[in-house]
């Protein structure tokens, strides 16, 4: 017998109310067109984020919303393509809004884009359809979900590189580079591709995040408590609030004032605590995380920001 289609474009009306009824959980995949060095896609952000969402999707049932090419409104190298924050929000809402009166009791959404201006404009699309429909959504950030990694993530450099070596290999030529290892590659951030790239780093670093995305995602399909589902809108509630200081004080400051994506040890504590449920702890380390953001911002002029700068 043929695996059941997880991709819900491909799905006939029966198919799709037949996977909701039995796992009412829908992943949706995210990331820009953006450059990713000379040996990867412009799409490996979304790439990466899909293929993952398909093998969460094999190992708990639901479904895969089409992968949406959309996000981040700076693109500082060549062929990216830059979308207004408002936009990806808009965006965003549609999709979430569509699933919710279709079905979905939860849905869980990963970004392949470490930019926070893109994640916040999808985390507050998600606390807006939380707070309008019966539907619990997890807005993840594959960082995010690999903070016990060091390091988590990178730009197009030997993690992201070893992710697509593994889950879609064509899409990678490593020859594309030049070989003197005195030219750094262009638009790469993070360890060397061309000495620290594999396609076994990156089957190990899919496999977790294959793992921890289906945990969650079979996690909030059975959180009936009608607290803990309150209690998981506050942490998104946070989630927004410190992503806005972020965004803000890399908009408005300084580099050396502009608090950090992940702002503080506080903040890495709540994202953990919230990928696993536990909500009490979560809450109480994004209070706090709120709290120090806030003060290290406060009183800072703007002083311009680099333009030069991987988002």
């Amino acid at each position: 017998m043929d695996a059941p289609e997880l991709r819900l474009e491909r799905c006939r009306p029966q198919q799709i109310w037949d996977a909701l009824a039995a796992f009412p959980c829908v992943y949706v995949p995210s990331g820009p067109l953006e450059w990713h060095g000379l040996q990867n896609a412009v799409g490996l952000d979304a790439l990466k984020a899909a293929a993952i969402c398909l093998r969460a999707a094999r190992q708990t049932g639901g479904l895969v919303f089409p992968t949406i090419f959309f996000g981040a409104h700076e693109v500082p190298m060549p062929l990216g393509m830059p979308v207004p924050p408002a936009q990806v929000q808009a965006n965003s809402a549609a999709v979430l809004a569509y699933l919710a009166r279709n079905g979905a009791r939860a849905v869980v959404w990963l970004s392949g884009h470490g930019g926070t201006e893109d994640y916040l404009a999808i985390r507050r699309a998600a606390l807006a359809a939380m707070e309008q429909a019966d539907v619990l959504v997890f807005a993840a950030v594959d960082m995010h979900l690999l903070l016990d990694f060091d390091p988590p993530m990178d730009h197009a450099a030997a993690i992201e590189t070893s992710l697509m070596q593994h889950l879609a290999p064509e899409t990678v030529d490593l020859d594309a580079l030049d070989p003197d290892p005195d030219r750094w590659p262009a638009g790469v951030g993070g360890e060397d591709p061309r000495t620290h790239a594999s396609p076994a780093r990156g089957a190990h670093v899919a496999e977790t995040l294959t793992a921890r995305l289906a945990d969650a995602a079979r996690r909030l399909t059975a959180l009936d408590d009608p607290i803990a589902r309150r209690k998981h809108r506050q942490c998104a509630a946070q989630q927004v609030a410190l992503d806005e200081l972020v965004a803000h004080g890399r908009a408005a400051l300084a580099d050396a004032d502009a608090p950090a994506k992940v702002a503080n040890a506080d903040w890495e504590d709540h994202l953990e605590a919230f990928r696993q449920g536990d909500y009490d702890r979560a809450l109480r380390a994004g209070r706090a995380a709120v709290d120090a953001a806030r003060l290290a911002t406060a009183g800072r002029l703007p002083a311009g920001r680099d333009t030069t700068r991987i988002v």
